[in-house]
């Protein structure tokens, strides 16, 4: 059965999901905007509802599983009667070797009792959201209610994106419907309410809608976008939403890219930028002209560093234009224009050099026509930022050159490169620390023995994950007379990394990771994954 109202209430206060003395005042405004009180503390809190059970698991000393934890035996659920297993909300599962009774309610001893009883086995409470819970028994006994219309479940859907932080949306097509999943701190977490073949159509069909796609058109991707305000949430701004459709052996798929996320006032120094790369970077951009790289893959953060980038220099003084694919942020006083099929980014480039540009912005740069162009503007006078595909900073040169760019104007134009990774942050609510081991220190190319570094121990403020939001790690490299003459002479990549390297041109990404471990920002397990990368 649910758990009451109060109890979810009074574990998330125990758990510092919600301050005691604030809880009459959000209890008024749920009455005066007419919310269920839950969905208000949710909204204010921004945490999901399945925080609020993780919590009470917490308060009552009960394990809490999420889907990959649990191990689903048919022969356990087919012992049972489905109806009580629906109307109950409980489960039969297994963790490792153990029988667990998960449910959603901890008052629940019949969930326990009727585990044991039919299954002959010892059993263990445990908790679980009860969207969970109903996905399992209903995906289990192919049973599929259609309680909720495709208006009504999107809205829902984009309820929980917002409450998860959630950068990307993937709905996925499956022989029995579909799955959702949301990309949340660079990791992918299921979405648990169910969505049969029906509900899937017509939940593809909504989407489609809302981003001016054609409906009927089911063999052939498609792009767009849209900005959704959801409903009853009055106060809450429209989000911005790029879609893209592709057909998959069951069914069309569909990609919600969220655009913006809490980025829109960012400015360099809250990036993570630490201060030795801060002010190279700070002074580069506010060169007359010249040309400024970021690089990293997709969902690194690129379009953030450059937007930030801007807010650095004097719109009111400067002639600022962009050209985005798509625009994602709006900058008050730039002129930003949208990649069309009549406006490519070199096009725009092009058109950009007769306005009286002081700085253009690429969002892409995707060929040698574009990075031709955006160079030769750097030449003639322009400050020119733009992001590259590349792992490092000093790869992102000979990408130039492979594409087409002539080596003596790259040489002649730019200032410098900016690489970066997004890595999770340590929650701050159940972070602790521990003795380094051996491979640890190792790894860190440090002697003392004693070393404390940190993790998080998983909790209801961090969906148990141990991690809290992301910050950016960062690898520069600057350019000077030595640097330009091996890029006119043809030089290797490995050349130039070891001359940039010892003449402390180059700051590579896993010192910048590095020092956020020693500084208890990160884990050493984040940052590993970037020691051979620099």
């Amino acid at each position: 059965m649910p758990i009451q109202e109060n109890t979810l209430v009074n574990a998330a206060v125990h758990a510092g999901l919600i301050e005691a003395s604030a809880l009459a005042n959000l209890k008024m405004q749920a009455r005066r905007q007419q919310l269920p009180l839950l969905e208000l503390l949710c909204k204010n809190g921004r945490y999901p509802q399945t925080a609020l059970y993780r919590a009470v698991a917490e308060n009552r000393g009960l394990a809490f599983y999420e889907r990959e934890d649990i191990k689903v035996v048919t022969r356990y659920l087919d012992a049972l009667n489905a109806q009580i297993l629906l109307k109950r909300l409980f489960i039969p599962v297994q963790v490792g070797e153990q029988l667990i009774a998960l449910t959603a309610d901890p008052d629940d001893k019949l969930a326990v009792d009727t585990v044991q009883r039919t299954l002959n086995k010892p059993a263990t409470l445990a908790l679980a959201n009860p969207l969970l819970i109903e996905a399992l028994l209903r995906d289990h006994y192919g049973e599929h209610r259609n309680q909720f219309n495709a208006v009504s479940i999107f809205d829902e859907i984009m309820k929980e994106s917002y409450l998860r932080q959630a950068t990307d949306l993937h709905f996925e097509a499956l022989e029995s419907g579909m799955q959702l999943r949301m990309r949340v701190d660079g990791r992918l977490q299921h979405y648990d309410r169910p969505i049969n073949k029906a509900l899937a159509e017509s939940l593809m069909s909504r989407i489609k809608v809302l981003a001016g796609l054609d409906i009927a058109e089911q063999n052939m991707a498609q792009d767009g976008g849209f900005a959704y305000a959801i409903e009853d949430w009055e106060d809450l701004a429209p989000i911005e939403l790029r879609v893209a459709t592709l057909p998959t052996r069951f069914g069309e798929r569909a990609t919600l890219r969220i655009l913006g996320q809490g980025t829109a006032n960012l400015t360099l120094s809250q990036l993570g930028l630490p201060s030795h790369l801060l002010q190279p970077m700070q002074e580069a951009i506010h060169r007359p002209y010249g040309i400024v790289l970021v690089t990293g893959p997709t969902g690194s953060g690129k379009s953030t560093t450059l937007y930030a980038s801007l807010r650095e220099l004097d719109a009111a003084r400067l002639n600022i234009m962009t050209v985005e694919d798509p625009i994602e942020q709006v900058i008050e006083g730039i002129s930003q224009v949208q990649v069309a099929d009549k406006v490519s980014f070199s096009k725009a480039l092009r058109s950009f050099l007769r306005h009286d540009p002081d700085v253009m912005l690429v969002g892409e740069i995707r060929d040698g026509e574009t990075a031709e162009t955006a160079v030769r503007a750097a030449m003639t006078g322009h400050m020119v930022l733009s992001t590259l595909h590349t792992n490092n900073a000093v790869s992102a040169i000979n990408r130039l050159i492979d594409i087409g760019c002539p080596s003596y104007l790259i040489a002649s134009t730019l200032l410098g490169v900016l690489a970066q990774r997004l890595l999770r942050r340590i929650c701050q609510h159940c972070r602790y620390s521990y003795t380094a081991t051996t491979h640890d220190l190792e790894l860190l190319e440090i002697s003392d023995p004693d070393l404390q570094l940190h993790r998080g121990k998983g909790c209801s403020h961090c969906m148990g994950s141990g991690y809290s939001g992301r910050v950016g790690v960062y690898e520069t490299l600057w350019m000077d007379k030595q640097l330009e003459q091996l890029i006119h002479q043809g030089a290797s990549e490995q050349a130039m990394k070891q001359y940039a390297q010892e003449a402390d041109k180059l700051q590579t990404l896993w010192k910048d990771a590095r020092q956020k471990v020693l500084e208890g920002i990160t884990t050493l397990e984040e940052a590993s994954t970037l020691y051979q990368t620099s």
